[in-house]
């Protein structure tokens, strides 16, 4: 027999959603109290619900207001994760166009999916590297500077099983030993920004740099590609890698999870 809605209030997991779904809508978040008005429930079992959410990280502690309760890291990440990036493409979309457009070169947000990483929205002038990135594309972590970008701000468990899969050789100056690719990483996070030295593609060079959403850390990077000399070359280096950094705020404030979950 179905259950209706009235009836399934009071299943235990029905409650729990239902806290969520109270917390959701404030970027600071609710109290207890708050909860306890909201959902007309007792105290005790609004502590007892508030305290399991809290142990297995779908909510969290505000960090401008302690006593209050806001969306937790797991269920932020489980939103962002979703296979649908139709949203991605429609808030970035104008932010990357003007970053194509003041380098001249093809750009593009990648996306970790799982333990893969793959490219989800790309703008670029008319130039044969358009078709090198395309959405849906796979980003090898150890080959591609969006791929370093996000995998050296991964939990140390992540890096270890996406590295337990060999990898795979693309150009001769492509990173297969994992010392090695860990020595990479580390400098990534040491500057803030990596680089694709023609080891995903001969004759191309990329640089990435990591996209640091609050409450979820790095899900995506942004990155440009092209021909080696106009992306590392002497005279345009700087500017380029300027550019990216100052880009990866501005989706950092786009892809803000309030945004996808209010």
């Amino acid at each position: 027999m179905a259950i209706s809605r009235d009836e399934s209030k009071d299943k235990p997991l029905d409650r729990y959603v239902a806290v969520l779904e109270a917390v959701a809508p404030f970027p600071d978040g609710l109290s207890a109290s708050d909860v306890e008005a909201v959902l007309q429930l007792p105290k005790t079992t609004v502590n007892r619900l508030l305290k399991t959410l809290l142990e297995v990280n779908l909510l969290g502690v505000s960090s401008t207001k302690s006593r209050n309760y806001v969306l937790g890291t797991r269920l932020l990440r489980l939103a962002h994760a979703s296979s649908d990036s139709d949203w991605i493409v429609t808030t970035t979309q104008k932010i990357l166009q003007n970053l194509a457009e003041s380098t001249g070169q093809t750009c593009f947000i990648a996306k970790l999916a799982g333990l893969e990483i793959k490219s989800v929205s790309t703008e670029a002038p008319d130039t044969p590297v358009r078709t090198y990135v395309v959405p849906g594309k796979s980003m090898p972590p150890n080959a591609t500077a969006s791929g370093k970008a996000i995998l050296a701000f991964q939990p140390d468990e992540v890096v270890r099983k996406v590295l337990e899969t060999p990898l795979d050789s693309f150009t001769a100056s492509t990173k297969t030993d994992v010392d090695a690719v860990l020595a990479d990483l580390a400098e990534v996070r040491k500057r803030g920004y990596s680089l694709d030295l023609a080891e995903h593609v001969d004759g191309l060079a990329s640089i990435g740099a990591p996209i640091k959403t609050p409450g979820i850390g790095v899900m995506y990077a942004v990155g440009i590609t092209g021909p080696y000399e106009r992306i590392v070359g002497e005279s345009v280096f700087e500017s380029n890698v300027k550019r990216l950094l100052d880009t990866a705020l501005k989706l950092q404030r786009a892809l803000q999870p309030i945004a996808l979950l209010s």
